[in-house]
This record gives structure tokens, C-alpha cells and sequence, in this order.
């Protein structure tokens, strides 16, 4: 599945969540997709990952802060950690 495809579907599976737990996985998603280091595809398999796991602890009464902490910062830094980095783009003309 390509970015574009689990953008799609992310923000139907997004509708799942409860409010409050759908307020802090947006600040996930914002923060992973605006950090420029990581490739689109990687972060968006990330945040696919992180939602299927949110509806599964949402699921069993859990709340996002009891999943992923209450310092969603740190977290996201460190998952972004792991991810591939996106090969800088060149912004000379030839």
C-alpha cells in the first residue's frame, strides 16, 4: 500500500476513536508527518501501526495516554528514531 492509500485509510479508521483518544493521536499524526527526516511512507506505516494499536487498547477501555504516555513528544521522537531517514533534496539548480 502506497502513502497516499494509508493516508486514506487512516482517516477512516481515525473515526473510530474516541474523542479524546482521536485528539491525541492527531497530535501524533501531525508531528510524525511534519518531521522532515523520515521518509512519507515509513511515517505513515508508523502511524497505521500506531492507530491499529490505539483502536485495540481503546477497545479494551484504555485511553491514548495509558498506551503511549502521557508525553506524546518524547514518544513520537523516539519512534521517529527508528525510522529510515528521507534523503535530503536538493535545493541547488543546475
Amino acid at each position: 500500500m502506497n502513502a497516499k492509500e494509508l493516508i486514506k485509510l487512516n482517516n477512516k479508521k481515525r473515526k473510530e476513536l474516541t474523542k479524546e483518544n482521536e485528539e491525541y493521536y492527531d497530535n501524533m499524526l501531525v508531528y510524525i508527518r511534519t518531521s522532515v527526516s523520515v521518509s512519507e511512507q515509513q511515517a505513515e506505516e508508523l502511524l497505521m501501526e500506531l492507530l491499529d494499536h490505539l483502536i485495540d487498547a481503546q477497545a479494551e477501555g484504555k485511553r491514548a495516554e495509558e498506551v503511549f504516555g502521557e508525553n506524546l513528544k518524547t514518544y513520537c521522537d523516539e519512534m521517529i528514531k527508528q525510522l529510515p531517514k528521507e534523503p535530503l533534496k536538493s535545493t541547488a539548480f543546475l
